[in-house]
C-alpha cells in the first residue's frame, strides 16, 4: 500500500461530504486520511498547520462564496494541490481557479470513485512538478548565474591584463584568476551535472538486474571512506541486506546519497549511521532505513526536504534527496523522513518488472 494521503475536505453539504469519503473509502489501494471541516475558517486554519496533501474544495460556503474562496485558500496555502468542487451553476468559477492555479475541477452529481482518486494523485502529481519547476528556475537564474558571472568578470579581468606589459606582479595576478575561473567553473559544472542526475532519476530504468544491497552499500562506503575517517564516523550494516530487482546505478545513487547526507550533516561528537533492511511487505515491497545520531531535521524543513532545491544549514543544491524521492516513485515505493535520536530515512521499493 502507498503512503496515506491527508485530504483536507471542505464541504458545507453533509451529504455531499458523506458521498465523497464513501468513496474514498471504497479505495484498497491507497490509504486517505480525511478531514472534514464545512467553513472556509476552519480549511484556512487547518492549513496553516500544513497537514494536508491536498485540499478538496467547495466554492460556496457558510462564510465564503464563488472564486473568492478559491484564492483566499490557494493565497494560505499556495504549494498545497486544490482540487475545486463546482455544481453545474459554477463550473465557469471552477474552470477559472483552474486557470488561476487550482489543479483540477469536479462537477458534483458526476463524480465516482475512480475519478476522484485519479484527480487526487494527478492534482498532487502536477503540483509536486509545478514546485519541482519553480525551484530549477530558481536554481538556474540563481545559483548558476553566481558562478558565469564571476567567470565573466575575471575573464574580463584577464583580458585587461593581458593587454599590458608583463610584470611578476602581472602574472600573479593572471594566476589567480585562473584559479578563480577554473573553481566557478567546476561549481557550475557540479550544479549541472546534479540537475541531469534529477531528470535522469524518474525515467525507466533501461535494464534490471537482481542487486546485491549489500555490495552496493560496501561501494558507496568505500567511496565515502575519507570523509568517514576525516569526521571519525562510525558505521554499523546490517549483514544480509538482500537482493533487489532494479537498476544497479539506481540502487547506488539511493544509498550514496542518503548515506552522503547523513556523513555531511552529522556533527555529533561521536558520530555513528546505520543502514539497515527492515525486512519485506507483504505485498513484497522492500524496505531499507538509514539513520544517524545527528542533530535532525529542523522542523521548517521536514516537510520540504524532498522538494528539489531545498537546502539545508550546509548549503548545497538540495538535489541529493530529491533523486532519492524519484528513484523510489518508479519502483513504486515512496521516502519518509523523521527525527528520532537523529535524522532517519526509511524508504520502500517493489522489485521492478518489465
Amino acid at each position: 500500500m502507498e503512503k496515506e494521503i491527508k485530504i483536507l475536505l471542505i464541504e458545507d453539504n453533509p451529504a455531499d461530504a458523506d458521498l465523497l469519503q464513501e468513496y474514498l473509502g471504497e479505495v484498497e489501494e491507497t490509504a486517505f486520511s480525511i478531514t472534514h471541516v464545512e467553513t472556509l475558517a476552519e480549511g484556512l486554519e487547518h492549513l496553516s498547520l500544513r497537514e494536508a496533501d491536498v485540499v478538496l474544495l467547495d466554492l460556496s460556503l457558510p462564510d465564503s462564496r464563488g472564486f473568492e474562496t478559491f484564492t483566499t485558500a490557494h493565497a494560505r496555502a499556495p504549494r498545497t494541490p486544490i482540487i475545486v468542487l463546482s455544481g453545474l451553476s459554477d463550473e465557469q468559477l471552477a474552470v477559472r481557479a483552474v486557470q488561476e492555479g487550482a489543479q483540477d475541477y469536479l462537477v458534483k452529481g458526476r463524480v465516482d470513485s475512480d475519478l476522484l482518486v485519479r484527480a487526487i494523485h494527478y492534482g498532487i502529481e502536477r503540483q509536486r512538478m509545478l514546485v519541482e519547476l519553480d525551484g530549477f528556475a530558481h536554481t538556474v537564474s540563481h545559483d548558476l548565474k553566481g558562478p558565469l558571472t564571476a567567470i565573466k568578470v575575471a575573464s574580463d579581468t584577464l583580458l585587461r591584463l593581458t593587454s599590458r606589459p608583463t610584470t611578476e606582479t602581472t602574472c600573479m595576478d593572471i594566476d589567480e584568476i585562473a584559479v578563480l575561473i577554473s573553481r566557478n567553473v567546476d561549481k557550475a559544472s557540479a550544479l549541472i551535472k546534479d540537475i541531469l542526475s534529477l531528470a535522469e532519476a524518474g525515467q525507466v530504468p533501461k535494464e534490471v538486474s537482481e542487486v546485491d544491497v549489500r555490495q552496493v552499500v560496501e561501494r558507496v562506503l568505500e567511496e565515502k571512506s575519507g570523509d568517514i575517517r576525516e569526521k571519525g564516523v562510525e558505521v554499523a550494516v546490517d549483514e544480509d541486506l538482500g537482493h533487489v530487482i532494479a537498476s544497479p546505478t539506481h540502487i547506488y545513487q539511493v544509498f550514496l546519497n542518503l548515506i552522503g547526507n547523513s556523513i555531511s550533516h552529522n556533527d555529533s561528537p561521536s558520530p555513528r549511521i546505520e543502514v539497515s533492511c527492515l525486512g519485506r511487505d507483504a505485498d513484497g515491497r522492500h524496505r531499507y532505513q538509514v539513520s544517524d545520531n545527528g542533530p535532525g531535521i529542523p522542523p521548517d524543513m521536514i516537510d520540504r526536504i524532498f522538494i528539489p532545491f531545498t537546502s539545508g544549514r550546509a548549503g548545497g543544491t538540495g538535489i541529493g534527496l530529491s533523486i532519492v524521492d524519484k528513484i523510489t516513485r518508479v519502483y513504486d515505493g515512496s521516502v519518509t523522513a523523521r527525527n528520532e535520536g537523529g535524522a532517519c530515512f526509511e524508504f520502500s521499493m517493489m522489485d521492478y518488472r518489465v
